[in-house]
């Protein structure tokens, strides 16, 4: 994905020890405004495949996160949704 993307990604530990009994991990993606959405929404991606229905939780705020937020003022996300066969 850091390849595909231009990006580079860490797994973000806050706090002392490394408590691995959350249901999340934080994950920073470091470039440009269309690496980071590109690289995040792949991500994201591979997370609904594992897990159905995760994304619905938080989606309108993944959407809107970055609206406007390129040089040009107009950066957005298009989304679609597909039914299962």
């Amino acid at each position: 994905i850091e390849e595909e993307w231009c990006t580079l990604m860490f797994f973000c530990e806050v706090g002392a020890g490394a408590n691995r009994n959350r249901d999340y991990e934080k994950l920073a993606i470091f470039g440009s405004v269309r690496g980071r959405r590109g690289a995040e929404l792949k991500v994201l991606s591979a997370v609904e495949t594992k897990v159905p229905g995760h994304l619905e939780r938080f989606r309108d705020n993944v959407i809107t996160r970055d609206k406007g937020r390129d040089d040009s003022g107009t950066w957005g996300t298009d989304t679609m949704t597909f039914q299962d066969d």
